[in-house]
């Protein structure tokens, strides 16, 4: 191999050791990425209010010292806030909001001292996760000393609502990414297709031209869409002037940042010599004193990089670190190993620019409703793999689509030997590619929808059943081009036939690329699964809950609503706010779900103005407790109010397991999901029995006696789940 003109003396080394070189520092790089990344909090999509203390709607006899809420993700605190407004709409002064440096969840909004009133509690949230932005209130009722009902209402707060769709910019913006991620993954995917064909060997080639174009137009379509998002959720958190705190300190920022990195390192990798040429070899145009375009180019990684060192100002990040790793070694292993001679190699270039786009893609992943689920380790897996298979699929769909328009308006046939290869090989990625987008896309389906119901019943589900429906109709014309497809060789030497397989392929790509607005919009709506109300450590939640009896309104409040020492409040009142008459007696009855505890009673004492309470540790145990209020009144009939108060339980509550590596689907035994995926592991070689068979005999066999394993042991796995 001739020796590039920047390098010095060349060193002897054996073919073994030139490969190992070659391939383990991409590699070694990209899993050390992967297991930084497959570690996300173990949160939901969108910071979410789980719950507050006191809770939404509250009627309290005493004004808090302090509210707090619990969201359904981590949160950015500089974007995070709370205010409180009374009837008027005006802001109330309040402390400074407190973040939990135990619960990144949690924060808290002290008060001062506040008079009785109706009032509105307003937060704003922006998740560390998904980078999402939030909106919600509630409102909050503090009561008059007498145990009255202040005068006023709740202010009409403009918020988000919970299972609504993204704003269209945001939607657009993102099926313009994964447009951009399918245009730059199908083009690398039929490298690797055609790995060692003369056409994809040749630079000035159609395919091989194509295939560049078509990758950077992708890389430019994620660079840009990127860019642009981020900016629009910068103006609709105050405006440009909080965009470089955005970028520099929070999650969201720095993973837009690593993204760009990533992508920008791509560039080069995908021209022959690419990084030479930019840094060393081609030489200015006569005339032209500097080349503009990789000017610019270097320009923008100055900014990129200058980006990343900023965000070590707000604390030591070990992806952003990785990211740079991961871009120097993929300039300098193509630069000081590379060349236009070892363009078509496996390895360095073509292993580096799919690794870093694979790493760029990941990012997705990482800030996905999967980074939010329980059990995020496996949810952020299956949901990369889903991005991956889905940008083969379609991507390399687009990208013959495109190479048949060009055939068919050069009105030449395509050279029959690589067409060939490429139709057959690409056929079989993509049934793959099919295969792997219906299990993982069944698994998150799981994981996201809590029960069958909400498929019907929410935003998230309806936006995911427009999505199947149109992948039905895609596979349905994929049939018809699997059979052209079936005979390759008939297809690409007959005209005519060639131009209906090319109407049929242009027809799927662009079902494929309206597909890609249903998930566009899908990723950013809010999922119906939200957690259970648990918080690391038992806080104080009031109960507060109203019931009736003929015409008789029972207020209860049990404080603070834990196993063990209580304070129980009732405030008894008519709808018509009429005279109650003489109240001889409030009596609460207590009896446990579990129906093994017996019945305990407790007298409340009177405070004056139809308000009565008592104290005691009559809540002993967690679970669902059924309370009747029973109410003795002169002259007039009893009154009996049933309600139901759930306790939580001080273990559960105090010991929640935040590993991303437990059970994604909670509500199924783990065994269950194993069994599953078992199952659906074991019918690879049923799928793929000819072509297993066309590349070895004996391995199809061992496959085989592996499937028949996997079959029988996941099926007992989920039977034994089941019983």
């Amino acid at each position: 191999m001739s020796k590039p003109p920047w390098r010095g003396a060349a060193k002897p080394k054996g073919a073994a050791v030139k490969k190992i070189t070659a391939a383990g520092l991409p590699l070694a790089l990209f899993a050390a990425a992967m297991a930084l990344l497959l570690s996300p909090p173990a949160v939901r999509a969108h910071a979410l209010l789980v719950r507050a203390d006191p809770q939404p709607n509250a009627e309290l006899t005493q004004p808090p010292a302090a509210i707090q809420f619990w969201f359904s993700e981590p949160l950015e605190e500089t974007f995070t806030g709370a205010r409180i407004l009374d009837a008027a709409g005006t802001e109330i002064p309040t402390g400074a909001p407190q973040f939990d440096p135990e619960d990144p969840t949690h924060l808290t909004l002290p008060l001062e001292s506040i008079e009785p009133g109706v009032y509105t509690v307003v937060w704003q949230t922006l998740s560390s996760v998904d980078g999402h932005e939030w909106v919600g209130s509630f409102p909050l009722t503090i009561l008059n000393p007498d145990g009255t009902r202040p005068a006023g209402t709740a202010v009409e707060v403009p918020v988000h609502r919970q299972q609504g769709l993204p704003p269209l910019t945001d939607s657009i913006l993102r099926w313009i990414s994964l447009l951009g991620a399918a245009l730059l993954v199908g083009p690398l995917s039929v490298r690797w297709l055609l790995a060692q064909s003369a056409a994809n060997n040749n630079p000035d080639s159609l395919l091989e031209t194509l295939n560049r174009s078509t990758a950077i137009v992708g890389v430019l379509l994620l660079i840009a869409s990127g860019w642009l998002q981020f900016l629009f959720q910068s103006l609709r958190l105050g405006g440009t002037d909080g965009f470089l705190e955005l970028l520099l300190a929070t999650r969201p920022g720095r993973l837009l940042l690593i993204r760009q990195t990533l992508l920008a390192g791509v560039v080069p990798l995908l021209y022959p010599n690419g990084w030479a040429s930019i840094l060393f070899r081609r030489p200015a145009p006569p005339g032209l004193a500097v080349r503009p375009w990789p000017l610019l180019f270097l320009v923008y990684l100055c900014l990129i990089g200058f980006g990343l060192g900023s965000t070590l100002y707000y604390g030591l990040n070990p992806w952003v670190i990785l990211a740079a790793i991961m871009f120097l070694g993929s300039a300098l292993s193509v630069t000081l190993q590379g060349g236009a001679q070892t363009w078509h190699r496996a390895f360095p270039q073509r292993t580096w620019a799919t690794l870093l786009t694979a790493a760029a893609l990941f990012t997705f992943a990482a800030s996905s409703h999967a980074a939010a689920a329980s059990g995020s380790g496996w949810a952020v897996a299956a949901d990369f793999a889903h991005l991956v298979a889905a940008a083969v699929w379609a991507g390399g769909l687009i990208f013959l689509a495109l190479l048949l328009f060009q055939l068919h308006r050069q009105r030449t046939l395509p050279d029959p030997d690589w067409m060939v290869l490429l139709l057959t090989r690409y056929s079989l990625s993509a049934q793959i590619a099919v295969f792997v987008l219906a299990l993982t896309g069944l698994f998150g389906s799981f994981v996201q929808l809590p029960d069958a119901s909400s498929l019907f019943m929410t935003t998230y589900g309806r936006v995911l059943l427009i999505k199947l429906v149109i992948v039905a109709a895609i596979l349905a014309v994929a049939y018809f081009n699997n059979r052209a497809v079936r005979r390759a060789q008939d297809t690409v030497a007959n005209t005519s036939e060639l131009s209906s397989f090319t109407r049929r392929v242009a027809a799927e790509a662009g079902m494929a690329a309206v597909l890609f607005i249903s998930v566009a919009v899908l990723v950013q709506t809010p999922t119906p699964n939200l957690p259970s109300p648990t918080a690391p450590a038992a806080p104080s939640l009031p109960f507060n809950e109203m019931a009736y009896d003929g015409d008789l309104a029972v207020h209860l409040q049990i404080t603070p609503n834990q196993v063990g020492h209580n304070r129980f409040w009732v405030h008894l009142s008519h709808p018509d706010s009429s005279d109650l008459g003489e109240v001889q007696l409030v009596r609460l009855f207590f009896s446990h779900e579990s129906g093994d505890m017996g019945q305990a009673r407790l007298d409340l004492a009177g405070l004056g103005e139809d308000a009565f309470a008592a104290e005691g540790a009559f809540l002993n145990r967690d679970g669902q407790w059924n309370l009747s209020v029973y109410v003795r009144r002169r002259g007039m009939n009893d009154a009996l109010a049933e309600i139901t108060v759930p306790v939580p339980s001080a273990e559960t509550v105090q010991h929640v397991s935040r590993s991303p590596w437990r059970n994604p689907v909670p509500r199924l035994p783990a065994e269950t999901v194993v069994g599953a995926l078992l199952v659906a592991l074991s019918l690879v070689p049923l799928l793929w029995r000819r072509p297993l068979l066309r590349a070895s005999r004996p391995l199809y066999i061992v496959l085989a006696m592996a499937a028949l394993f996997f079959l029988l042991s996941g099926t007992l796995l989920a039977l034994t789940a089941l019983l």
